[in-house]
């Protein structure tokens, strides 16, 4: 049987039908994925831009009273125990997981997930540039050597959980406003998130501790 045979300039590579699809099944592949992953990411980034450049409009009594949030108030930090260091961060990240986690079992919560992932990033920003601009090369290099490891590890956690949480509410919406979701692959889909869920926690508690331990390791050598 004779194939459709497609040339391209490049190297004169002769591609097949068979060979095209199989590679268009695979960027489906890809798509269905990372999709969501993808979108996320780029929601966070936008949230980064944003609140970097809106930095400047907060007031630093803002920050102090979310220092949960806003890891900007470094005098404050310098005078906790490494315990309340280990508290303060968890807590931190503890927040947008358990908010990941209502907004997963709730039919309408996939419309709040993305938000989520765009907040973080702006809280992130936020203080990254209001840090930079406070604290010059000590708040520089202590952000980079004490913050954001651990910040960089949770974002990952926290959008691949968000993803997985983004599809459960899904499936809620389907089954609430269609009805085409079957119970059991329902059920199914739910212990398999609740398992994630887990992850996810453990995951906020190994950043908090990569946290303490740079605390202990570099914030001695700081001084604002």
């Amino acid at each position: 049987m004779k194939g459709i045979v497609f040339h391209v300039n490049s190297n004169n590579r002769v591609l097949r039908l068979p060979e095209l699809k199989k590679r268009g099944s695979d960027i489906k592949r890809l798509i269905s994925r990372y999709g969501v992953q993808a979108v996320f990411a780029a929601l966070f980034m936008l949230g980064l831009i944003v609140g970097a450049a809106s930095s400047k409009s907060f007031d630093k009594s803002v920050f102090d009273k979310l220092d949960l949030l806003f890891v900007t108030n470094l005098e404050a930090r310098l005078g906790m125990s490494v315990a309340d260091i280990f508290i303060a961060c968890f807590v931190s990240y503890f927040l947008f997981i358990l908010v990941a986690f209502l907004a997963s079992l709730s039919a309408w919560g996939f419309a709040a997930i993305p938000v989520l992932a765009a907040i973080k990033g702006f809280t992130v920003g936020v203080s990254t540039a209001f840090i930079f601009s406070m604290y010059k090369i000590s708040g520089i290099g202590f952000y980079i050597l004490v913050v954001l490891p651990g910040a960089v590890l949770f974002l990952f956690a926290l959008i691949r959980y968000s993803a997985s949480g983004f599809a459960l509410s899904l499936r809620y919406f389907r089954l609430s406003v269609f009805g085409n979701d079957r119970e059991p692959e329902l059920a199914f889909h739910l212990k398999r998130f609740l398992k994630k869920t887990l992850f996810a926690f453990l995951s906020s508690g190994a950043c908090a501790v990569l946290d303490m331990l740079l605390w202990i390791l570099f914030a001695g050598k700081f001084d604002f």
